[in-house]
């Protein structure tokens, strides 16, 4: 009897620490598109790095950004991803109009403080 008492223990043992415990845990939550948005200096690295440089990191297509801070004004850094075309016409790069609101305003933030 106090054989057959053990391996109950030890059935219940491991099955508590097998995966099928694991699966009765509350699923993780996915994250809306909202919250998989990047902004900033995240953003500037995802899309802008490729072609710009800041500091010793990125590409050369385009010109480097390490103190454009410094140069330009938040109004222009908007209307430069936005309607790069308008400010600097048969310019390559391409015009950034399906960024939201908050991902322009955080992009020309991170760029503001490049100086």
């Amino acid at each position: 009897m106090n054989r057959c008492l053990l391996v109950a223990v030890m059935a219940t043992a491991l099955a508590a620490g097998c995966s099928r415990h694991e699966e009765t845990q509350a699923p993780q939550q996915k994250k809306s598109p909202a919250q998989l948005e990047l902004y900033g200096e995240a953003l500037f690295n995802e899309r802008c790095r490729d072609c710009h440089v800041v500091g010793d990191k990125g590409g050369v297509v385009g010109p480097a950004l390490t103190h454009v801070g410094s140069a330009r004004d938040r109004r222009f850094l908007e209307r430069m991803i936005r309607e790069p075309a308008k400010v600097y016409p048969g310019t390559a790069m391409p015009p950034y109009d399906t960024f939201s609101k908050k991902q322009i305003d955080s992009l020309v933030d991170y760029l503001s403080g490049l100086k």
